[in-house]
């Protein structure tokens, strides 16, 4: 779509902190878009029309809601109505029938269950755009960064805790989203056990000693597991490292990053989730990294077994 008639309603109607908040989301959405598998011209699309009706008058949102045959349960509610009817008139003054992209309008403001990516990053970017200044955004932020859906959850779970506070009504897509997000989470969490078992039993597959799998989840925000195994040499833990990659590459999981070099006597793997250290048993008695997670649930061999 030719974007030269929103940017002109835009630059008629919007007032100069709605433009520059619109400016912010679609700056934001775009590499967001691209990163996480959305199409980032559909992105730009809802970005510029999603707060067509932000900042309207009551009276004519409720005036609208008759017009266009949006739900009357939105009648008085400007932040729930306006991209409701946003997306009604997309639809019907543009011709946009994509309905990814109105869903993604029309959801930005609540969430809903089973949100499409391109509907998660309109969502996303319309809370972490670098206009908003609020308790928690920089860390929202930082999330968005490496884990869509855990900074979406993040942002239901902030939205409906300051709700809460304020005493005002949270509307049910947003209770749906943040349930939706949380069975993700843990579907994840569950391929990302399974995922660790299987480095883990590469390892001991060949040969490598004292294998631990940590459940850091709880006192970690950058992975879910941590693996600990070692080699009896130098040569083995190069060895080792190699079977793991050979092993998780098989399933299309790859290595983000490895550290070290076997000649150092420690060698680390980062698959995001999942950190797998595999060192000689004088490097790891001697930094004792076991004790750094010592309060976290340890799995062991047996137990997946």
């Amino acid at each position: 779509m030719n974007t030269d008639s929103i940017n002109k309603y835009i630059k008629e109607h919007y007032s100069e902190k709605r433009k520059t908040h619109t400016e912010g989301v679609r700056r934001t959405v775009i590499p967001m878009a691209k990163k996480y598998g959305a199409d980032p011209e559909k992105a730009e699309i809802a970005a510029l029309f999603h707060d067509m009706f932000r900042g309207t008058p009551v009276d004519e949102l409720n005036r609208l809601i008759d017009e266009t045959g949006v739900s009357e349960k939105y009648k008085g509610s400007a932040n729930l109505a306006h991209g409701k009817l946003a997306a009604a008139v997309m639809e019907r003054d543009w011709g946009i029938e994509d309905k990814d992209i109105l869903d993604a309008v029309s959801f930005h403001t609540t969430g809903r269950a089973g949100m499409s990516q391109l509907e998660k990053v309109v969502f996303l970017a319309d809370a972490i755009e670098p206009g908003r200044d609020y308790p928690g955004v920089d860390d929202l932020r930082r999330t968005a960064g490496y884990d869509l859906d855990e900074a979406c959850l993040k942002s239901l779970e902030g939205t409906v805790e300051f709700l809460n506070e304020q005493g005002s009504f949270v509307d049910y897509d947003t209770i749906d989203a943040m349930e939706w997000f949380k069975s993700l989470k843990g579907e994840k969490s569950m391929d990302t056990k399974k995922i660790a078992r299987m480095a883990a039993e590469a390892i001991d597959k060949n040969k490598g000693t004292d294998i631990m799998i940590i459940d850091i989840a709880a006192k970690s925000s950058f992975a879910d597991y941590f693996i600990l195994a070692s080699g009896a040499n130098e040569r083995q833990i190069g060895a080792l490292q190699e079977d793991v990659e050979d092993a998780l590459a098989q399933e299309g999981v790859l290595v983000k990053n490895i550290e070290g070099r076997k000649d150092s006597g420690w060698i680390l793997m980062d698959y995001g989730d999942i950190i797998v250290n595999v060192l000689t048993a004088e490097m790891r008695e001697r930094y004792n990294i076991e004790k750094v997670w010592a309060d976290c649930n340890v799995i062991t061999m047996e137990e997946e077994s």
